[in-house]
């Protein structure tokens, strides 16, 4: 799991400005999240909270390039701050390991019909490093052809 404390005192030491602005951004997040959740900051959150930390500072970091001219410095920036927080992630599965879990997950579950995406995707979600995102396209994709 990620120390955000020393990553941020690498980077300062390394006069890295991208990689403090991507630390401190995450740092922020972790810190947000345990105010929400009423812990105190001295205990640290799990690694898939962590991960969804990153996850939401990625895609806001996205969307707000959608709006910013390509010449505009601070996407520049976002970019390298994606870059460093997507290093951060752990690794995605391939198509093809998608595939391969989306139908093991079929052949467990059994769906019937687009009324069972919710026991489809309950069941992927014990599949580490599956992207959530593309797995649902893909399952609602194959409930409508079953249904």
């Amino acid at each position: 799991m990620i120390n955000v404390d020393n990553e941020i005192k690498n980077a300062l030491k390394a006069k890295d400005a991208v990689a403090l602005a991507a630390y401190r951004a995450l740092k922020t997040k972790v810190m947000v999240k345990l105010t929400e959740a009423g812990r105190e900051s001295g205990k640290a959150l799990t690694e898939e909270e962590m991960v969804a930390c990153a996850k939401r500072e990625i895609k806001e970091r996205q969307e707000s390039n959608e709006y910013l001219p390509a010449e505009d410095p601070k996407r520049t920036e976002n970019e390298g701050i994606i870059a460093i927080l997507e290093g951060l992630l752990p690794e995605q599965l391939s198509p093809e390991a998608m595939e391969e879990a989306i139908q093991q997950v079929f052949s467990k579950v059994k769906p019937e019909g687009p009324k069972d995406i919710g026991k489809v995707m309950g069941a992927l979600r014990a599949v580490e490093g599956l992207d959530m995102g593309v797995a649902s396209a893909r399952v609602k994709a194959l409930l409508a052809a079953k249904g």
